[in-house]
């Protein structure tokens, strides 16, 4: 700008320098010199923008105020404001007429020597008037300066005002455009939905966080249930501990009245030995022997009753063992069987879901054959009984021709109307004969649902009667426990009562005193041993160890091992009922593999299904020759009254064409109404989707870990199923480790809930406003580059993977802030530090249970990605949904009435079919068949018009949108105006051939000719027709299917952008020859063309085309998916899916 000026004053000077030059040579005197330099001196003091511009000086201020906002007036010369402080100086300048003679001398010396020394000081000082010789350009510019000189002071400073006013409001944008979607300030409506939605989104955040805080007080009280019920099983595990230590305690007592009672024994013989002492000779030479004999035979008895007892020990503590050891793998048993009824719950609901669609097409087949088969039995019937009603037809036929002429001419309205009565009987009867179907398919699906029940009750029953089972073993196990207590007790107390009356029998000999002193001895040793036996081992050894049983009392010992054999036998049957409970647990995870094998016969089920389909088409096209043979047959009969029938089927289609329009333009509006409501519900969806996306941000921390394993996981899913059998002794012994897991998994969402309400109260403090400025930053850097790629498509994806780019990593930062955030509330409390320490370790300890766990959260990671990704797509689609939703309008009126006008097509050929058979064997009927179909060949090529028209009215709808409507309004006008004309001239010459029919009796065998081929012309559309009605029958399914699964979030999403999809490749292929494509649809064309990838094992368009899935290229396109972390890429594989995974079906 500064360039400019000087460019400009140098210009000026030489100009001045010039006229200077000019005047000296022509003008003698110095007053022309002398007045001429204010002028330009003043000239020169004033601003560019008061200065007159000419030629390319004046071009250049232009273009930079052209370009964007002005200057700077700050920036502005200080010398050439006018207006502040240099105004007294530029008007002292300014020439006065009255002192022209005064001092015009000075004048002129002053001006020589200014020229000389500085020729700015002299303009400024010079007073003295123009001269009269100056040239008139000049004077013309300076008085427009003096026009401008009070108004440049005045312009400066609005030019100021605007200028800081444009600058605010630069910032104010700059900001918007960085912290909101919005662009400019012209846009105060999308600024309030802006806000109504931050409304909208925070409103939802506190629902989720109320539905949050419920369940987890309803997990907080299942984990106080859970440990009570722990606590019950303990207190249930101390009382039979009790048990066992009560009765250890009669164990204890009769060892000590054996102790006793022995001692009494050999003090009562020494008083009988003392006794006979005196009255017998002792000899020490005869005794001895002899009680050396009977020690050793003591301790040969004593040795085996210690081995005996030590048996007797081995064989208790195996029984305890056994006993511990039964009740351990009656817990697992019933964990597993909790697992087992979990996991048949899941089992039995996704039989149930693939139970429905196994039934649903079931009963599609059956439908359709039902309907094959009615077919060809009432084509038969009606063949048989329109032979015997064709002679009389024949004789209806030459009273009703004449009375149709006579009719024609006096009430052809009439004769219309009741024709157009018993088309609408005919198509009553044809509804109820629907009916009649109907109901029988219903009765033989619920036939089906009924045997489908039963074997759901059967799984029921045997269900319950696992759990009688497992009630009836417990019950027996404790019947078991009583038994032995009260055996011990009972045992205990006959070995007690055994064992006082020995001492009696001692006094019969003396020489047993010395035994007793030595079994004195052997019952201590057997006491010392008999305090760490089981009360059953104590009664036992008790009668075993008395002296008096185990020399005078052989019936005892007998008891006493039979008691022993006993606990034996009562031991290995209960051994043999823990085996018989083991072997019933297995039999169990038999029936559960069973249940696996018959999901996989199901799965089978469905492949036979689909080949009955593909055997149905067959039959159907099988069905399709013999009907084309039929009419071969019946179309050598068709020449007589085929006239005077097409001129009523014309008037007739004109009337129906009339009333079909009106509904058809009802069902459109109804229609349009309906996908109105569709869009609300998919608005308020995608608003409920950002919140979730929102919600699910904040839990997608802790699930990165979780994907990683399961990218993994995966493809070995099948593996670990069939290894769980393996795994289900593992899952015993961590029981209780998972028990604790889901307690501080618990404790840890409290500690979640309670760092959000602090981060909560840490977001209203001054510290969040960066990172809402972040946010804000990122959202306008998303908005800029969606801007971007509507107006530069091919440049979309570069832009977008560095908008991507920017997001993960803003993203990356708000996760790095909330780690910051967590860990200073995790300082703050210590208690929370340690508990997750205690789930960090617990974590590393239950790994294996963590794959189970993430096994079932993968359908909720895989659901969180498609929502992230959906969402992704949904906001850079934002901007496109307008078109797309008003194309989808289109689409759907249009495809409303294409259904509609097949469905009556589909009708009118079973009504041509029936006609056909019923002219096979006379030519009444198949004159009238003739008839009709000539009237539905011609509503045909009516209807093929109004598609035509209808395409051409979606591609000026693309192109030109309403212009292009009133110019295709215009022509459809004038082709039905042909056609009427068309119509009357046809009617006209029928006229003349039904008068002249009499006469060209001779000439009917070429008019059969003729016949012949338009009902192969007939035949080849009628299979067009019943292709078209395939193909949209197959598009209306999957629009209502789409349509019905909008209401769930993430299915609706999927299913209805599918469908699009194929509804646009569908019209893309009908109208592949046009030469006026729209951009939008190319940009899908392309974007499905980026979108799929490269399949690692193969071509996956043969894969599709064949119907089998290639699963090694699902595996890799699931991989793909999962492994990419580029939501956009993900996006475009989402359609790939749908397409591998069927889920249009």
């Amino acid at each position: 700008m500064f360039q400019g000026l000087q460019r400009i004053k140098g210009a000026l000077d030489a100009r001045i320098a010039e006229e200077q030059a000019k005047q000296r040579a022509s003008a003698q005197t110095p007053r022309s010199r002398s007045g001429s330099t204010p002028k330009r001196s003043s000239s020169r003091n004033l601003s560019p923008s008061k200065r007159p511009l000419t030629g390319k000086d004046g071009d250049i201020p232009t273009k930079t105020t052209s370009t964007g906002k002005g200057p700077d007036p700050s920036e502005f010369d200080p010398e050439f404001i006018i207006g502040e402080e240099d105004d007294q100086e530029s008007r002292a300048g300014t020439p006065r007429p009255k002192e022209k003679a005064k001092g015009g001398d000075m004048a002129g010396t002053g001006e020589d020597q200014g020229k000389e020394e500085d020729g700015k000081a002299e303009a400024a000082e010079g007073t003295t008037p123009p001269a009269p010789e100056m040239p008139p350009e000049t004077r013309a510019r300076l008085r427009k300066l003096d026009k401008l000189e009070p108004k440049y002071s005045e312009l400066l400073r609005s030019y100021r005002i605007a200028h800081g006013r444009v600058s605010l409001i630069e910032a104010f944008e700059a900001s918007l455009r960085e912290n909101t979607p919005l662009t400019s300030i012209s846009e105060p409506a999308a600024f309030v939905e802006y806000l109504g939605q931050l409304n909208v989104k925070s409103d939802m955040l506190m629902e989720e966080l109320k539905r949050v805080s419920k369940e987890r007080d309803e997990m907080n009280k299942k984990r106080d249930e859970a440990e009570k019920k722990a606590k019950e099983a303990t207190e249930e595990v101390e009382k039979l501990q009790a048990q066992v230590a009560a009765s250890e305690v009669p164990k204890d007592d009769s060892t000590v009245q054996t102790d006793s009672v022995a001692p009494s024994s050999p003090s009562k013989s020494s008083k009988e030995t003392e006794a006979t002492e005196d009255e017998e000779f002792f000899s020490y030479d005869n005794e001895l022997p002899r009680l050396q004999s009977q020690l050793k035979e003591s301790e040969h008895k004593a040795e085996k009753l210690g081995e005996e007892n030590q048996s007797l020990k081995k064989e208790l503590s195996v029984a305890q063992e056994s006993a511990e050891s039964f009740m351990k793998n009656l817990e697992t048993t019933t964990n597993d069987f909790l697992t087992f009824k979990d996991q048949y719950t899941r089992a039995q609901k996704e039989n149930e879901a693939r139970q429905k669609e196994l039934d649903m097409t079931i009963t599609d087949l059956q439908s359709e054959l039902q309907a094959a088969e009615l077919n060809l039995s009432t084509q038969k019937d009606e063949y048989s009984a329109q032979e015997k009603t064709f002679a009389e037809l024949n004789e209806k036929l030459d009273a009703t021709s004449k009375e149709l002429e006579e009719l024609h001419a006096t009430r052809g309205e009439e004769l219309v109307e009741n024709h157009d009565r018993e088309a609408l009987k005919k198509k009553v009867e044809r509804l109820e004969g629907e009916l009649v179907k109907l109901r029988d398919t219903q009765s033989k699906a619920d036939k089906r649902n009924e045997t489908l029940s039963g074997l759901v009750n059967n799984l029921r029953d045997q269900l319950k009667d696992a759990e009688s089972k497992r009630d009836t073993a417990q019950s027996g196990l404790e019947k078991v426990h009583n038994d032995l207590a009260s055996a011990s007790n009972e045992k205990g107390a006959n070995g007690a009562e055994a064992s006082i009356p020995t001492p009696t029998p001692v006094t019969v000999s003396g020489p047993p005193k010395k035994k007793n002193k030595k079994k004195k001895k052997g019952g201590k040793a057997a006491d010392a041993t008999s305090v760490e036996k089981t009360p059953s081992e104590a009664g036992d050894s008790t009668g075993l160890l008395s002296p008096s049983a185990a020399e005078l009392s052989p019936s005892q010992l007998e008891d006493a091992q039979k008691t022993v054999s006993q606990l034996k036998s009562d031991l290995e049957a209960k051994i043999a009922a823990i085996e018989r409970l083991e072997s019933e647990v297995a039999e169990k995870g038999n029936f559960i593999d069973n249940l696996h094998n018959k999901l996989r016969d199901e799965d089978a089920m469905r492949e036979e299904i689909e080949t009955l389909r593909q055997d149905l088409l067959d039959f159907g096209s099988e069905h399709t020759d013999a009907k084309d043979k039929v009419k071969q047959l019946q179309a050598e009969k068709a020449a007589l009254q085929e006239n005077l029938d097409k001129l009523e089927q014309e008037i007739a289609a004109l009337r129906t064409g009339k009333l079909a329009q009106e509904s058809s333009e009802q069902e459109k509006k109804a229609l349009a109404a309906e996908f109105a409501e569709l869009k609300a519900k998919a608005d308020s969806l995608q608003t409920d989707l950002s919140v979730a996306e929102q919600l699910a941000a904040s839990r997608f921390k802790e699930l990165t870990d979780m994907r990683e394993i399961l990218t993994k996981a995966q493809p070995e899913l099948t593996f670990l199923r069939k290894e769980a059998a393996e795994l289900r002794g593992t899952k015993e012994e961590l029981s209780t480790k998972s028990s604790e897991l889901r307690r501080l998994e618990a404790r840890d969402k409290d500690l979640k809930s309670e760092i959000a309400t602090y981060r909560t109260q840490v977001s209203d403090k001054d510290g969040d406003i960066k990172t809402l400025n972040d946010k804000i930053k990122q959202e306008t850097t998303q908005r800029l580059a969606l801007e971007e790629t509507n107006r530069k498509i091919q440049r979309d994806l570069q832009k977008s993977e560095s908008d991507r780019n920017d997001a993960i990593e803003s993203r990356e930062k708000l996760n790095k802030d909330l780690s910051e955030t967590q860990e200073d509330v995790k300082k703050s409390r210590n208690t929370i530090n340690e508990l997750e320490n205690q789930v960090a370790k617990l974590q590393r300890e239950a790994g294996s249970l963590r794959d189970e766990i993430q096994l079932k959260s993968a359908q909720y990671a895989s659901a969180q990605d498609l929502m992230n990704s959906m969402q992704m797509s949904t906001q850079e689609m934002g901007t496109q949904m307008k078109e797309v939703r008003a194309r989808s309008e289109s689409l759907e009126e249009e495809l409303a009435d294409a259904h509609r006008l097949l469905s009556e097509r589909s009708r009118e050929a079973e009504t041509m079919r029936r006609l056909l058979a019923d002219a096979q064997s006379r030519a009444d009927a198949r004159v009238r068949e003739m008839q009709e179909s000539l009237d539905i060949a011609i509503e045909e090529r009516e209807r093929a018009e109004e598609q035509a028209s209808s395409f051409g009215r979606r591609r000026a709808r693309e192109l030109e949108e309403l212009k292009q409507k009133v110019r295709d309004a215009e022509r459809a006008a004038t082709r039905a105006q042909e056609d009427k004309e068309d119509l009357a001239s046809s009617e006209r010459e029928l006229r003349r051939q039904r008068d002249d029919l009499e006469r060209r009796a001779a000439q009917a065998n070429e008019e059969a000719a003729e016949v012949r081929t338009a009902l192969g012309q007939l035949r080849d559309a009628l299979d067009d027709s019943e292709k078209q009605t395939r193909e949209l029958e197959k598009e209306k399914v999957d629009l209502r299917r789409a349509f019905d699964e909008t209401q769930s979030r993430l299915e609706k999403l999927q299913k209805s952008s599918k469908t699009m999809s194929d509804e646009l490749r569908n019209l893309k292929t009908r109208t592949a020859d046009s030469t006026v494509q729209s951009s939008r649809s190319s940009l899908e064309s392309a974007r499905s063309r980026i979108a799929s990838p490269t399949p690692r094992g193969g071509a996956p368009s043969a894969q599709a085309g064949d119907g089998a899935v290639d699963y090694v290229y699902l595996k890799n396109v699931m991989l793909q998916f999962l492994e990419q972390k580029d939501k956009k890429y993900q996006q475009q594989l989402i359609p790939v899916l749908g397409m591998l995974l069927h889920f249009d079906k």
